[in-house]
């Protein structure tokens, strides 16, 4: 299940995730292990954690009180820590979803001040236009260092990509 908040009111509008499976990884070796981790938010920026299965280093999960970006520490000293912004690495923000939107001819974001984007319609809308066009499938790039990323983002990042190719911006 992806859940998908959205918000037009503010400044800016944007797109939030709040119930999305993450892949997970360890700063302090590299390791993507092929497993997700269920996010949905946290508790004052504590998400969890988890030993790694390659270094045995212990990783907490953090974010800003369920406010992006993700953060990846490791229990060693001197190890950086890795941050993620979900929202850009899965391509689902506000500007790829107008984009998405705007290349199927379908509103992904319904109308209204706040609410919530049907993660699965969008797909298949995205999907639909690729299948209609008959363009081949092209996997998307990842960051650099992620090596897995979980169903079904990476099938939404694979036919945005074929799509409409690189984020721009």
């Amino acid at each position: 299940m992806v859940r998908l908040y959205f918000n037009r009111s503010g400044r800016r509008p944007s797109a939030q995730l709040l119930d999305v499976p993450i892949f997970t990884v360890c700063p302090a070796c590299g390791f993507v292990p092929h497993e997700a981790w269920r996010y949905v938010g946290s508790r004052y920026g504590h998400v969890g954690g988890f030993t790694c299965g390659r270094c045995g280093a212990r990783v907490t999960i953090l974010d800003g009180d369920c406010r992006p970006p993700v953060r990846f520490v490791a229990d060693v000293p001197g190890k950086p820590a890795r941050s993620f912004v979900f929202e850009d690495v899965y391509r689902l923000n506000w500007s790829d979803l107008m984009r998405a939107g705007a290349l199927t001819r379908t509103d992904l974001i319904p109308p209204g001040e706040k609410g919530y984007v049907e993660f699965e319609a969008a797909l298949a809308a995205v999907q639909g236009e690729v299948t209609r066009l008959d363009l081949p499938p092209v996997p998307a790039p990842l960051p650099e260092g992620v090596s897995w990323v979980p169903e079904p983002l990476r099938a939404w990042l694979d036919a945005l990509f074929t799509l409409d190719g690189p984020p721009t911006g």
